[in-house]
């Protein structure tokens, strides 16, 4: 078995907007109630954290995580400008707009620019950004915020297993279950069956995007794998081609793994 994955580092930083709206007279008058600031805190978008990754092929990407927005959608796009230190390396670009990629279950939204080189190797090393949320007229949204980034390598998810199970006459599970995603960068398996003695499996390669799992582990499944003929494919070995995806489409790390498909005997 081959692996290509490594450990990485997040920079994290969390704030807070207060808007301050005036309200309209009557009561609010009375009670000398300007303004909402006089009440407490409303929500607003803000920038939740930022990260400068190396990807696994070649370059980098800048990535940027806003909460908050999910029901205003206030923020189109995040311009992040790079202030490297002397004697550091240098991006090829002293701005970059990143574009949003994906909402997730909580809300939060990930923007990303994936296009990024440096004048070396960057991995290591600490560069100061600010970042500025922007709507769609180019507005700024909020307060530019400074944020010193660790330039990470390409990651450190990894398969821990893979499963093929018999579910009844025709169907069959693919379970996979990937472990060390504390940043949450997995968002589909890609497998590809190489090699086998027997029947061909009924698809040969599949994108598995179905998973549940928390704090760092995802369970990816899907139970509509079949066979040629799938009755004589229990205890047969099936070597895969197993990639972890981002939303972006990069490929985080690939692994060569044998399976034994298990048949219901097991499976009950």
């Amino acid at each position: 078995m081959r692996s290509l994955f490594t450990k990485s580092l997040f920079a994290l930083l969390t704030l807070a907007m207060i808007p301050a709206t005036p309200l309209l007279g009557g009561a609010a008058s009375d009670l000398g109630i300007s303004s909402l600031a006089d009440l407490g805190t409303a929500e607003a978008a803000f920038i939740r954290r930022g990260k400068l990754k190396q990807k696994a092929v070649v370059g980098y990407k800048v990535i940027v995580v806003v909460g908050e927005d999910e029901a205003d959608n206030e923020v189109d796009t995040v311009e992040v400008s790079f202030n490297p230190s002397p004697g550091d390396p240098v991006p090829d670009s002293s701005t970059v707009t990143l574009s949003l990629r994906k909402v997730k279950p909580n809300g939060n939204k990930r923007y990303v620019y994936a296009d990024l080189t440096f004048s070396e190797d960057a991995v290591g090393s600490t560069i100061e950004t600010v970042v500025t949320m922007k709507d769609a007229a180019g507005g700024t949204v909020g307060t530019p915020e400074t944020l010193m980034l660790e330039t990470e390598d390409d990651g450190d998810a990894s398969v821990r297993s893979v499963v093929i199970r018999q579910l009844d006459a025709t169907n069959f599970l693919l379970k996979t279950v990937v472990v060390g995603d504390d940043d949450d960068d997995v968002d589909r398996v890609d497998i590809t069956i190489t090699d086998y003695v027997g029947n061909a499996a009924i698809p040969e390669s599949v994108s598995v995007t179905s998973f549940s799992g928390t704090d760092g582990k995802k369970v990816f499944k899907m139970s509509t794998l079949t066979f040629e003929d799938p009755g004589t494919v229990p205890d047969e070995v099936y070597s895969l081609l197993v990639s972890l995806i981002d939303a972006e489409g990069e490929t985080l790390s690939t692994e060569e793994i044998d399976v034994v498909v298990e048949g219901l005997d097991i499976a009950n």
